[in-house]
């Protein structure tokens, strides 16, 4: 009897055998924790980053939109570029936010919907509502009061000899839909263009269309005979 009761209990699993639930350590629950904050510490940053490329990404779409409809409202408007608000009252013309809605299959009556859409850099963290600025050298002429340039003038896109170097717009630190490039002397000058937008770059929309991510330096760096915010310089 007493042998039988030794083999039961010989054959019975006892807490360390292969019927036992095991668990973590104190240890080994501290290293997974390290672990997951290592892997926490990697990923995080790389998320940030693809977040932002995403960003600028969506940004430069919209320039390209922006872009096109400026091309389309030329095309209805004797190739002559939309003004901004810098001289569109005066001239009796609806500013290039506005002007160009319809190509964006927005009404001018709710244009100011895209200052929250297509308008709008989503990198953009200001509340002021243009992200984007459009380049004065297309509307001003030599009897503008502050103009201080080449007296030639840049109405039309014909006009322009190298609309894939030249500017049209930018990303802008200001309140208006415009920046003023005519009185930059040095790139310090340039405080109208948020520069440093997407990864210490911004993206530019040139006359024929296309985007770019640049550096401010790559657009105007009058030292190294680089502007190609002026039309009559850009090469």
């Amino acid at each position: 009897m007493n042998r039988l009761i030794h083999d039961q209990a010989s054959a019975s699993p006892g807490p360390q055998g292969p019927g036992a639930l095991s668990g973590f350590s104190l240890i080994e629950l501290l290293v997974a924790i390290a672990i997951l904050a290592i892997l926490a510490g990697l990923l995080l940053p790389a998320m940030g980053r693809a977040r932002e490329s995403a960003r600028g990404t969506q940004c430069v779409n919209h320039q390209r939109q922006i872009g096109l409809a400026v091309r389309l409202h030329m095309d209805e408007n004797e190739d002559q570029f939309p003004r901004t608000q810098h001289t569109a009252f005066a001239a009796g013309q609806p500013a290039w936010g506005r002007a160009i809605a319809p190509q964006l299959s927005v009404s001018t009556e709710r244009w100011t919907n895209l200052l929250q859409t297509v308008y709008h850099c989503p990198a953009d963290r200001r509340p002021a509502p243009w992200s984007y600025g459009q380049s004065v050298y297309f509307e001003l002429n030599p009897e503008n009061d502050d103009y201080t340039g080449s007296p030639q003038t840049w109405r039309k896109a014909a006009q322009v000899r190298r609309p894939a170097a030249v500017i049209l717009q930018a990303e802008t630190t200001g309140s208006v839909d415009h920046i003023m490039p005519h009185f930059w002397l040095a790139p310090a000058d340039a405080g109208d263009v948020d520069s440093r937008r997407h990864h210490g770059r911004s993206n530019y929309l040139f006359v024929d269309g296309h985007a770019e991510t640049l550096a401010l330096r790559a657009t105007y760096d009058p030292a190294n005979q680089v502007d190609r915010w002026n039309p009559s310089l850009a090469h």
